[in-house]
């Protein structure tokens, strides 16, 4: 490959999008990497970009308030990201919601952020961590058996867990011509076989997820048992749905 076009396949949204999300999960304490993640999503993937203003986010005074309720200071990640995105529902209330100020609640020893649409887990921080700008976050299931719940490690940065969301979020839009989901077919290849470009790990290893993401594709891949897709346009979601993969 030419420097050339070495320099324009780096250009491309798909390249952007896997460098930003790489500095975010391999750069301690670089908050700042997991924002930028969020504005190309949002730049890329939605009606319109992040803006910066109260039409997108919170602002200090909402998040003083929720911190005076209940009793607790908010993370700086946490307050960063509410102030960025948190009041945009199209990025991150899709299906399983991100908490608003006033949704933000303590549960079993934690600051919960955010719920299962069904109720089957809740995402939280320990409060025992919470005087950290960008501390760990756990998942709790919701089982019959009470007394087997417990907090289990998720992502060892908030704002990598608030991404997540995003990026999860904006793949479950409820754009009907530009979104879909299936079980994987028989004969199905991966998803790398069809031009897309696989996303560095943010949930742990236990979840059996994947993410990809490729120009016109923005795909997720949960256990192997169900593939989420968000494209750009009606012609390439019917295209990619079209081609056999995994």
């Amino acid at each position: 490959m030419t420097d050339t076009a070495a320099n324009a396949a780096a250009d491309t949204a798909a390249a952007r999008i896997s460098a930003a999300l790489h500095t975010a999960v391999t750069t301690p304490g670089d908050r700042a990497a997991a924002w930028h993640v969020a504005e190309l999503i949002a730049a890329d993937w939605s009606d319109r970009p992040l803006t910066a203003t109260a039409a997108d986010g919170y602002t200090d005074a909402d998040l003083d308030t929720a911190a005076a309720d209940l009793g607790h200071p908010l993370p700086a990640a946490l307050r960063e990201a509410l102030k960025l995105f948190g009041r945009r529902d199209d990025l991150t209330r899709n299906q399983d919601p991100l908490a608003t100020p006033k949704d933000l609640e303590i549960y079993e020893g934690a600051l919960t952020f955010r719920d299962e649409n069904q109720g089957v887990c809740t995402w939280g921080v320990l409060l025992a961590d919470l005087h950290q700008e960008d501390p760990p976050t756990y998942l709790r299931p919701d089982l019959a058996d009470k007394a087997e719940e417990k907090w289990l490690p998720w992502t060892d940065k908030l704002s990598l867990a608030l991404v997540e969301a995003l990026i999860t979020e904006t793949i479950i839009g409820d754009d009907e011509d530009l979104t879909a989901a299936w079980q994987p077919r028989p004969g199905d290849g991966r998803p790398e076989e069809t031009g897309l470009t696989a996303l560095p790990c943010i949930q742990p290893d236990w979840y059996k997820t994947a993410w990809y993401v490729g120009d016109d594709i923005l795909a997720h891949v949960a256990d192997g048992a169900w593939i989420s897709v968000r494209a750009r346009s009606p012609e390439a979601l019917l295209t990619y749905t079209l081609t056999p993969h995994n």
